[in-house]
């Protein structure tokens, strides 16, 4: 799905099934990720789940998270979300146009 935003692979993307297998592909990685885009609601573990445990683990804490949603922006996922420090949020149904310029624009702002 996210493969469809970024068609020219200016970016190297890994996808990962669900919660779990994101975690330990990012915690095993042999090169740190510089951003991780994710689902609110994935099987396993909610987004929320997966943010907290992220911003937990020591060598991952500092990585920006996109977060991707057809929540709506009072519900209690949403505000959990935002307490943990996401550095943004996309909204479904999403165009690949914007979800490019929301992850470049979080790329430069940690680069910068």
């Amino acid at each position: 799905m996210y493969g469809l935003a970024f068609p020219k692979r200016e970016h190297e993307l890994t996808a990962a099934e669900d919660g779990l297998k994101a975690l330990t592909a990012i915690s095993h990685a042999k090169h740190p990720y510089d951003l991780i885009l994710l689902d609110l609601r994935m099987p396993d573990m909610d987004g929320v789940e997966f943010i907290r445990a992220v911003r937990n683990h020591r060598g991952l804490a500092r990585i920006p998270i996109v977060l991707t949603t057809a929540e709506p922006e009072d519900s209690d996922l949403m505000r959990q979300a935002k307490a943990l420090g996401v550095s943004a949020i996309v909204h479904k149904p999403w165009k690949p146009q914007e979800l490019r310029e929301v992850v470049q624009s979080v790329l430069h702002k940690a680069v910068g």
